[in-house]
């Protein structure tokens, strides 16, 4: 597996600059009714890396938290 450290980095930075597209959509078309899927698809892709970096540090906290929240990007994405 990939080291652990470089799965976090790649977690936090796709969670933190996941709202860029739905802030810009916004801003361009000065309407905030609909969702970007493109924040969707990046912060799905970083609950992703942050649930695959809590199984690889072993951190049952982390784990437990974004394996839920994966479960929620799923069924709001579906």
């Amino acid at each position: 597996m990939t080291d652990p450290n470089l799965l976090g980095m790649i977690a936090g930075t796709l969670t933190t600059v996941a709202f860029v597209p739905q802030v810009l959509k916004t801003w361009r078309s000065k309407s905030a009714k609909d969702v970007s899927y493109g924040m969707f698809l990046i912060f799905s892709t970083g609950v992703l890396f942050w649930l695959f970096y809590g199984i690889a540090i072993g951190a049952a906290p982390i784990v437990v938290a974004f394996d839920h929240a994966g479960f929620g990007c799923c069924y709001i994405g579906a």
